[in-house]
């Protein structure tokens, strides 16, 4: 709630929560206490855009967790309806086989099931894939689910050497929201890293261009994960975003 009222304070129009554990977690929300969270952030003047389900140790390619994430994340979507939601987004990593680059059947599947939750609820579920835009295209023809969209994170596709920009064409009516951050390709001698927006190698013009072709209206949200001052450094991204918006 803290981070919810300081994103408001700092003049942000609208937010994305992590649900997975904490008192924003499905299992800590009552339905009183799901009531009064969506009237404490409307009354803050911000719009709840997205919930957050994202559960890096635990991928949909292994089969000893599979289950346990598919579930975990259904009731985070029924969460999300309750809430009058729209949007949750989780990263899913590689979904690709990294030696044959085939998608993963039991990716599939659980994309699949997570599918018919979100389809019976009437929330988009966002994926934020690392893999190249072809894989995407694939993962999104192989489910066929109306619900499953992309969360467009390019900084996360820099990080893995692929072009953010290649196949976008193909998944871009499927783009449900956009996090602008920044990154550093990785290479040999080091990985890939986040930096703060414009410090970079995502071509943040580019990428603002593509979507205002596309006449893109969902939200756009800034991330900083491994910054050493995140609040000063969102609010410095949030300027330049708004600036490049604005460009003509």
């Amino acid at each position: 709630m803290e981070a919810i009222s300081a994103a408001a304070a700092m003049s942000f129009q609208a937010v994305e929560v992590p649900t997975v554990t904490g008192d924003l977690s499905p299992e800590s929300l009552s339905p009183s206490g799901r009531r009064h969270l969506a009237r404490y952030v409307s009354g803050l003047g911000l719009d709840l855009a997205a919930l957050q389900a994202d559960m890096p140790g635990m991928r949909l390619t292994d089969s000893s967790c599979a289950d346990e994430r598919i579930a975990r994340t259904t009731r985070i979507i029924e969460l999300a309806r309750d809430i009058g939601v729209g949007i949750v987004t989780a990263s899913v990593g590689a979904i690709a086989h990294p030696e044959t680059g085939e998608v993963s059947s039991l990716a599939i599947e659980g994309l699949s099931r997570i599918g018919e939750v979100a389809d019976a609820c009437r929330v988009r579920f966002a994926i934020r894939p690392s893999d190249s835009g072809e894989r995407i295209v694939e993962t999104l023809a192989a489910v066929g689910c109306p619900s499953l969209k992309v969360g467009w994170d390019p900084a996360a596709m820099v990080m893995r050497g692929i072009n953010p920009l290649d196949a976008i064409e193909r998944y871009a009516e499927h783009i449900a929201l956009f996090h602008a951050r920044d990154a550093l390709a990785g290479c040999q001698e080091r990985a890939g890293a986040e930096t703060s927006l414009g410090d970079g190698e995502v071509d943040l013009v580019g990428v603002l261009d593509f979507l205002r072709s596309l006449e893109y209206g969902g939200p756009y949200i800034l991330r900083r994960a491994d910054g050493q001052r995140p609040v000063d450094e969102l609010v410095a991204g949030r300027d330049r975003l708004m600036r490049e918006l604005r460009r003509t």
